[in-house]
């Protein structure tokens, strides 16, 4: 297909996602603060009262949903400013799990989240920070094409020279990968359209409502980490995304399980 990703100077793409997270980092920031400012209200206003007062237990309630929010906030500030970003290495794990929280508030109540990774799944050779923003470019997607309601999974696993019959951006080779796989029940994509999904401002939603940036975005930050992605998608039967990310190894050329076997400390973060 015409690679019109190109068209515009390199690391337009990029740019505009460094300033949408410069944005969202700072959004949280100060969400934080507020979150701070209620619970320390709400913690004196608590202790005012007696163990077994029922408006303390109403507090006690308030504080909880506070505390969830500013946990919510803490993600995202995580997942805009990539604190935790060691030198082009992505814990997928650690990753989906981040995302886990964040995508609930916003895919919808009338769509249910499935995740199903492997708990042995390598470290792939890419940026966490862009990793996490494909992911959730690809899951926004896929809350789109189901407007009323439907299952979006999200699947990683471990493969040894893969092959595919689907791949619509990249080449893959003999080597390991990691795919992660976002799919979706939702309304399909089009026979016509499949050849330019990845084009720079191609959209098929309604204006107002698509940039045409989130999937080329994805090919973009794919393609530079030397991987693959997969597509397939009938009308009226879903779509299936498939990314292929090679597996980052150490100076013998084996695989690195952890970040913690990179030499990396990175938290583990786990989620309900």
């Amino acid at each position: 297909m015409p690679d019109s990703r190109r068209e515009l100077p390199d690391g337009f793409a990029f740019q505009r996602m460094e300033t949408i997270n410069g944005l969202a980092a700072g959004v949280a920031h100060e969400f934080n603060n507020v979150l701070q400012i209620i619970q320390g209200y709400l913690s004196f206003a608590r202790n005012q009262l007696p163990p077994d007062s029922e408006i303390r237990r109403d507090l006690d309630a308030a504080m909880a949903a506070s505390d969830r929010a500013a946990d919510l906030s803490r993600r995202l500030l995580q997942f805009a400013r990539s604190e935790f970003d060691e030198g082009d290495l992505t814990d997928v794990n650690d990753a989906i799990d981040s995302l886990r929280l964040l995508l609930r508030p916003i895919i919808g109540e009338n769509i249910r989240l499935e995740f199903d990774a492997s708990t042995h799944v390598p470290v792939v050779a890419s940026s966490d920070a862009t990793f996490r923003q494909a992911m959730l470019n690809l899951c926004i997607n896929a809350r789109d094409a189901m407007p009323s309601g439907g299952v979006l999974t999200v699947q990683a696993a471990a493969l040894s020279a893969p092959s595919a019959d689907n791949l619509a951006v990249g080449e893959l080779s003999p080597s390991n990968y990691v795919k992660i796989s976002v799919i979706d029940t939702g309304e399909g994509i089009p026979a016509e359209n499949l050849p330019h999904i990845f084009d720079l401002f191609f959209s098929s939603k309604s204006p107002g409502k698509g940039t045409g940036l989130g999937l080329a975005m994805v090919a973009t930050f794919v393609e530079s980490a030397g991987g693959a992605i997969g597509v397939t998608s009938q009308p009226g039967e879903g779509s299936r995304f498939d990314l292929y990310l090679p597996v980052a190894v150490d100076a013998e050329g084996d695989g690195i399980e952890s970040l913690d076997e990179a030499g990396f400390t990175a938290p583990l973060l786990v989620t309900p």
